[in-house]
């Protein structure tokens, strides 16, 4: 069988440099043959590698990477470089190393490549083109995803509704074609999108298949336009029940587990408890939240207000100029790289359906820009900068199709109540004042 396809983002770019939080970020898994490649290494205290620890540990039943006191791996060097990278060549590091930020989905006869927006340097586009990386980016896919590799059954349209890969790439198109009309702002484009979805489960089954699917997408599309042309949109303060249960999604989003919080056992899952809770009421003071050491090294820490004091709730509520050009650009890049990989769906997001996957993609639309709100009035600022907005893609990225939590029914049913609760648009348009 002939390897499948490989999809590449076309608006991304991405090169390394070296901020190392990748290295400090992740448990970084190993196949037994990777285990014993890297014992056969010979490393030794001279490499400047610690003696007083194993250079892999145990993780379930398989293995993983150590790391350090500081929750670096034991590995990573001062300069931020990976030591057997440096010592044996990049194809010596082990395969989930050499894959970050990429993420490899089967889809149908292609594989689809994503990134991950929690490296900094994909959130600011820098690097490379990601399409001239294509010979790199496809060895890799052969390793992930072999020739023989039987594709995934394709994603549900919404619970219970087939589809099939062809039916799939139709709406895929139309989600990307919602969200990459520029002439007005990325909130009007998700309101849109999301009125059509809403339509869109409520068509006859014989409806929802081959051309005629694709005669109702364009129908739909185009009269989502028409009803919001321009972006003069209705502000609507979500109620109070929708805003607890996006501060609880936020709160799953911020959960950042890293090598360092797993040590704090007991002690650790009480204060995410207690953190959980408080995002759950709403009152007081924002929970402090540590930022990850690649936003730390990217976009700085927060100042906490002169007085290392988290910000009140309430300070979040007020208008921060959400509605931005330079935002506007950067979240665009991140849902249409998330759509174009299909990293927002089946297999690759905890098996949910297209619609309800895109909800969830949509809803870390105020999700950034409440937490870049966070980090503005750390700083006692009433005003988002850019730098604000690229953090908090990278903070609650790090999470969003990866966290147990996120994937539990639990978090399922809140996507399905927002959205039933016509909250998901009224976030949208409150958090980008």
């Amino acid at each position: 069988m002939a390897h499948k396809g490989v999809i590449l983002p076309v608006l991304q770019n991405w090169s390394c440099h070296n901020c190392g939080g990748c290295c400090r970020e992740h448990q970084i898994g190993i196949t037994q043959e990777e285990k014993r490649r890297i014992e056969k290494q010979g490393w030794t205290e001279a490499d400047g590698i610690p003696t007083d620890r194993p250079l892999i540990v145990p993780l379930g039943t398989a293995w993983r990477l150590n790391h350090r006191d500081d929750g670096a791996c034991v590995f990573l060097n001062e300069q931020g470089l990976c030591r057997i990278h440096a010592k044996f060549g990049e194809p010596a590091k082990p395969l989930a190393c050499q894959v970050y930020p990429y993420a490899v989905h089967p889809s149908g006869a292609s594989v689809t490549i994503s990134l991950r927006f929690s490296c900094p340097s994909v959130v600011q586009n820098l690097g490379q083109p990601v399409a001239q990386q294509r010979s790199f980016v496809e060895q890799l896919a052969k390793q992930i995803v072999p020739a023989n590799y039987s594709a995934p059954a394709a994603p549900d349209l919404f619970t219970g509704q087939k589809l099939e890969w062809s039916d799939v790439t139709r709406v895929q198109a139309f989600l990307e074609r919602g969200l990459a009309d520029r002439r007005v702002g990325i909130a009007t484009r998700l309101m849109r999108v999301l009125s059509w979805l809403e339509l869109l489960e409520r068509a006859q089954p014989d409806a929802l298949h081959d051309s005629r699917l694709g005669d109702l997408l364009t129908l739909l599309h185009d009269a989502s336009v028409r009803a919001q042309p321009d972006d003069e949109l209705p502000v609507v303060r979500p109620s109070g029940l929708g805003r607890v249960m996006f501060r609880q999604m936020i709160a799953q989003l911020l959960r950042h587990d890293t090598e360092v919080t797993a040590r704090k056992g007991i002690a650790g899952r009480i204060g995410l408890l207690t953190g959980g809770i408080r995002f759950t009421l709403g009152v007081g003071r924002v929970p402090a939240q540590a930022d990850p050491v690649s936003v730390r090294v990217a976009f700085g820490m927060t100042a906490r207000n002169g007085n290392d004091r988290s910000p009140w709730f309430s300070q979040l509520e007020g208008e921060f100029g959400g509605r931005n050009a330079d935002f506007d650009e950067v979240l665009t890049r991140y849902m249409l790289v998330k759509i174009q990989g299909l990293h927002f769906c089946g297999k690759a997001f905890y098996d949910r359906p297209m619609i309800d996957g895109f909800r969830s993609l949509a809803l870390m639309y105020p999700a950034i820009l409440w937490v870049a709100r966070y980090r503005a009035a750390s700083d006692g600022r009433d005003h988002l900068v850019l730098q604000d907005v690229q953090a908090a893609v990278a903070t609650l990225d790090h999470s969003f199709g990866y966290s147990p939590a996120l994937g539990l029914k639990s978090s399922q049913h809140r996507i399905t109540q927002l959205s039933k609760l016509q909250q998901i648009t009224a976030l949208c348009g409150w958090y980008s004042r």
